[in-house]
């Protein structure tokens, strides 16, 4: 007869676990390429990762999303009911928008580092993000801004 000890925070062997790098990177390429990357590559890095903590960064990002989205939404409002009428206030209103997908990425970054150290420190193998952010940031993001035509889905993905 056999018992199996597990501890809580221990990540769980996955399949895409050739493709783990640090939660550095997804929050680099937030910062960088906007939350269509950084969120993205966060809830993928979570599977590889084996994260136990994937389902709470999961409803983060959720969270996220239909916060930036509520946000946005607010900023246009003002902004075609004539309250925002200033280049000024609206670089304002949207810098709300931008500290909300921060922070959320932040927060996401904070639950999975946890995880990630331990990965790493029993011998997990991780991947250099750099040539992803690269790729995302400078060529994916005109691509993914413009595939819809309207100013919501750019607030909102940027």
């Amino acid at each position: 007869m056999t018992s199996t000890y597990r501890i809580e925070d221990e990540p769980q062997a996955s399949t895409p676990s050739n493709f783990v790098v640090n939660p550095f990177w997804p929050l680099l390429a937030t910062m960088l390429g906007g939350v269509w990357i950084g969120w993205t590559w966060f809830i993928f890095n979570g599977f590889a990762v084996g994260s136990p903590t994937r389902q709470r960064e999961i409803a983060w990002i959720i969270g996220g999303f239909l916060g930036a989205t509520v946000l946005a939404i607010g900023i246009l409002m003002l902004y075609n009911n004539g309250i925002i009428q200033t280049r000024s206030g609206i670089q304002y209103a949207g810098l709300v928008l931008i500290v909300w997908k921060l922070a959320i990425s932040y927060i996401v970054f904070s639950l999975q580092a946890r995880t990630f150290e331990l990965y790493e420190y029993y011998g997990g193998v991780v991947k250099n993000g750099i040539w992803v952010l690269i790729l995302a940031a400078f060529f994916g993001r005109k691509v993914v801004l413009t595939l819809l035509p309207f100013d919501l889905w750019i607030l909102v993905m940027r």
